[in-house]
């Protein structure tokens, strides 16, 4: 695909002012948008699959945003956590004439089968390409959800859930970790309860933290992270309960369950896998997988 930047026409309260023109090819078909936000106006290249973004040799430079997002994890089985919401890193890009901008899209975890957790989701990358230099950015899969007796896993980034529970085999939310150049990409699961009537905690969204079981009342998903498209990202998963489940984190987090299976985060969002409750018939949910976006400016 090829695209030429030359107009702004239908952007209502945007100002008019001379465009730059710069050309672009890309590989793998990103959908291509534009979006004005903050007075800025973007056209926006989300990838949902592998792909390239090539900068014509004669364009002049423009700093960009890339928002990597990495796959959500999977929510928990047998009383189980929701998974974390995928790690989200919001950065500012160079790209001069001539750079290619390489995307690698993170699958989601696995929900937990009957008794077991679920499985971290996986990395996602953004690599810019001169002849001078190459730079890496990088978000880390959110982490898995707990289950009956298991805490949740931290994910490279992303908050895990809390970890169901029964009668005094509690089973704590994990913190998020330090991720790309220090940046913090997730927030921490919630805690199981540690009564009998038990649930697991609420998966740690990008900006907001999963919330922590009450009894028999699973944790609600936290909440993940807005970009320029006005979507969001990287929503929690909702933790299971025996009496009531927990809500998804906006930004795909999936639902938790009381009989049924957890609800899978939502594709190309990096939101976490709700938990499931009943062993047998409630598993846990799959985790979303992960999107690439860059947003390049057109007036810059």
């Amino acid at each position: 695909m090829s695209v030429t930047t030359t107009s702004a026409s239908g952007l209502g309260g945007v100002k008019a002012r001379k465009l730059r023109t710069r050309s672009f090819t890309t590989t793998g078909s990103p959908t291509v948008s534009v979006a004005a936000y903050n007075g800025a106006v973007y056209d926006v290249y989300t990838y949902t699959g592998a792909g390239t973004l090539v900068a014509g040799a004669g364009n002049t430079e423009v700093t960009a945003r890339v928002l990597v997002v990495a796959g959500g994890g999977g929510g928990g089985g047998a009383v189980g956590g929701g998974g974390g919401g995928g790690g989200v890193l919001d950065q500012t890009l160079p790209i001069v004439g001539g750079a290619t901008v390489t995307v690698a899209i993170g699958a989601g975890g696995t929900g937990g089968v009957d008794t077991g957790a679920g499985t971290a989701g996986s990395n996602s990358t953004a690599t810019t390409a001169t002849q001078c230099r190459t730079a890496l950015y990088t978000a880390y899969g959110g982490g898995r959800g707990g289950y009956n007796g298991g805490s949740g896993a931290t994910g490279g980034s992303g908050g895990s859930g809390g970890g169901g529970t029964i009668g005094a085999n509690f089973a704590p939310g994990a913190a998020s970790t330090t991720g790309w150049a220090n940046a913090t990409q997730g927030t921490a699961g919630g805690n199981g309860n540690n009564v009998q009537n038990n649930a697991g905690g609420g998966g740690g969204g990008a900006t907001v933290a999963g919330s922590a079981a009450g009894n028999a009342i699973g944790g609600n998903g936290g909440t993940g992270y807005a970009f320029v498209n006005a979507v969001t990202y990287g929503g929690g998963g909702g933790g299971s309960g025996a009496s009531t489940a927990g809500s998804g984190g906006s930004g795909g987090g999936g639902n938790g369950s009381i009989t049924s299976p957890g609800s899978a985060g939502t594709a190309n969002t990096g939101g976490g896998g709700g938990g499931g409750y009943t062993p047998g018939t409630g598993d846990g949910g799959n985790g979303g997988s992960g999107v690439v976006i860059i947003a390049v400016p057109r007036f810059a």
